[in-house]
């Protein structure tokens, strides 16, 4: 694939991003009229107390895996990490992010199966947002003969803490048409959601059931007053045109990009700026949450979330005539005079590789 090829091919697909600014603001409405006071004298209401703070929130997860677990999953509620050796070895590690649920810490072992089995079937239903996204198989697929498998063996189930939260430990076998997994699983319930590790060894001896335990003990739930540590140092600093910096991978070249303030592109990425002059587009007394709404009303977008980051963002599928598709983030920043629209592509194929650095070097601009 040329150099230049991802570049024109986005300005065919997303070019509608222009002129975000051009939608008036909304107009601030009078205020009410008052109606005349009471005769009577209030009462006075008792003094509340303050509302407690809310609980912290769990933003990420961090695990150590064993050498040569890469990720081929990464999506906001599935996170799947394939063996060093797959397909041969079906060997995975899997983090589900599941509705917050505290009855799966009182679940007896057939209940518990049958909240693990509902949750696998909702994980593989088609995504809306990116038609070509495959679907992940359920791990109990009926043999091509017609014959039942059998049903999970729970060896195990007990309530555990990880990282400090409330958790249920279940160790069970399950059978597939080819292959035997032995399945330790891990969810906490946190106070925004829960978290399900699930360490599935499909290896006939169960080679990496010992390594799984290890990384089970590493599980780490980063939570929202933690946020992540911003490393720039593998990274290298780009000043575009416009002035801005931003630090992302090495091999990037600046482009001209009609209709766009920056383009910073190689053969695997698009780095796309917009500026959206505050005082020229009455946008002065909106705020940068007004504005990122206002970006989704134009464009069609899903609304805009702060991700892990902090940065506001939203995500999105395309494709150019050749039949190419990409993955799209687009986040929203602002500087005293500029609201800026900054869109980071690559191919869909590389989503995996790609979806968490965008938002690192998003969190660099300035």
């Amino acid at each position: 694939m040329k150099k230049t090829s991802l570049l024109l091919a986005v300005f065919l697909s997303v070019g509608m991003l222009a002129g975000c600014g051009s939608e008036p603001a909304p107009t601030e409405t009078s205020a009410p009229v008052a109606t005349a006071a009471p005769t009577t004298q209030p009462t006075t209401a008792p003094p509340t107390a303050p509302p407690p703070p809310p609980e912290p929130s769990v933003i990420d997860f961090k695990v150590e895996l064993p050498t040569g677990f890469d990720q081929t999953v990464f999506q906001d509620d599935l996170h799947v990490f394939s063996s060093p050796k797959s397909p041969k070895d079906p060997s995975k590690v899997t983090v589900e992010v599941l509705p917050r649920d505290e009855s799966v810490l009182k679940l007896d072992a057939k209940q518990m199966m049958e909240h693990i089995i509902s949750s696998a079937v909702a994980e593989t239903q088609p995504s809306v947002s990116d038609p070509s996204e495959t679907t992940v198989p359920t791990e109990t697929t009926a043999p091509a003969d017609g014959k039942k498998l059998p049903e999970p063996l729970v060896k195990e189930l007990e309530q555990t803490k990880i990282d400090g939260f409330d958790g249920v430990f279940v160790d069970y076998v399950e059978s597939q048409e080819k292959y035997t997994t032995h399945i330790y699983r891990y969810e906490v319930v946190t106070s925004n959601a829960n978290y399900a590790f699930s360490f599935c060894d499909s290896t006939d001896k169960n080679d990496w059931l010992e390594q799984f335990k290890k990384s089970a003990e590493t599980i780490d739930l980063i939570l929202d007053t933690e946020g992540l540590s911003l490393d720039y140092s593998h990274l290298t600093q780009y000043t575009m045109h416009s002035g801005l910096h931003i630090s992302a991978e090495e091999g990037l070249q600046s482009h001209e990009a009609p209709g766009f303030t920056d383009a910073l592109a190689n053969r695997n990425v698009l780095i796309l700026t917009m500026a959206d002059d505050k005082a020229a587009n009455n946008l002065t007394q909106m705020t940068l949450e007004d504005y990122a709404d206002l970006v989704t009303r134009s464009n069609q977008l899903q609304p805009f979330q702060k991700d892990v980051y902090g940065n506001l963002s939203t995500s999105f599928f395309s494709s150019d005539e050749t039949g190419l598709e990409y993955y799209n983030t687009i986040f929203v920043k602002e500087s005293d005079e500029d609201f800026w629209v900054i869109q980071m592509t690559c191919l869909v194929n590389d989503q995996v590789r790609y979806a968490r650095e965008f938002s690192l070097w998003a969190s660099s601009v300035n």
